[in-house]
């Protein structure tokens, strides 16, 4: 199958109380459009409600606070732009890059991954279904990305996580959260596992 050819699917909201504005979101997401994609395309926009309204959320307390205390400060920020990892074969794998600020002198950048097959209304697929039957995923990715990372082994298996991941066109892309193989401030730390005998590959 060819690569699909993509459009930008748009999320802007702005949650207010009492007049104020507390948090900003703008969030892109990806769309397929044409015959055949509507359920994905459903799928993709939820995912990406669902994950504005966990971060919202998540924020919301903290950001009422901050406009209590000093009502001039600049209203929390969630903002996310997505980059398409790997896209032939049916299959479409991306991450979305998502910026929150809360305040201070700079945000923090979170990476989220996704991969799906796109026919049948779009059939995600997860790590474990990339490696031969009966592959301790865990140990294996932990292993490799210890060694790439210069980082102890318990340290890599503290931070993994299987829904951590995207293809690439030169294997799987595994990351860790902001925090967990440094500073913070350093965003995700990425891996990839080149694809062959024994290792990750593609459905």
């Amino acid at each position: 199958m060819d690569k699909l050819e993509l459009t930008t699917g748009r999320l802007s909201r702005d949650v207010r109380e009492g007049g104020e504005t507390l948090i900003q979101v703008s969030l892109q997401y990806p769309q397929i459009g044409g015959a055949g994609f509507g359920v994905l395309d459903d799928c993709l926009a939820s995912t990406a409600e669902n994950l504005v309204d966990a971060l919202c959320m998540g924020m919301l307390r903290e950001a009422r606070a901050a406009a209590g205390l000093l009502p001039e400060a600049l209203p929390y920020q969630i903002s996310g732009t997505f980059t398409v990892t790997y896209n032939s074969e049916g299959v479409l794998s991306f991450f979305t890059d998502v910026f929150l600020y809360a305040g201070g002198m700079r945000g923090v950048t979170y990476r989220y991954g996704s991969t799906f097959v796109t026919a049948e209304g779009g059939r995600p697929i997860f790590m474990t279904s990339l490696f031969p039957a009966q592959t301790d995923v865990r140990a294996v990715v932990s292993g490799f990305a210890a060694g790439r990372l210069g980082v102890d082994e318990a340290v890599a298996r503290e931070g993994f996580s299987p829904e951590n991941m995207y293809l690439t066109e030169g294997g799987l892309a595994v990351f860790f959260t902001p925090g967990a193989m440094g500073p913070v401030a350093g965003g995700s730390s990425v891996v990839v596992m080149p694809f062959g005998d024994g290792g990750p590959r593609v459905m």
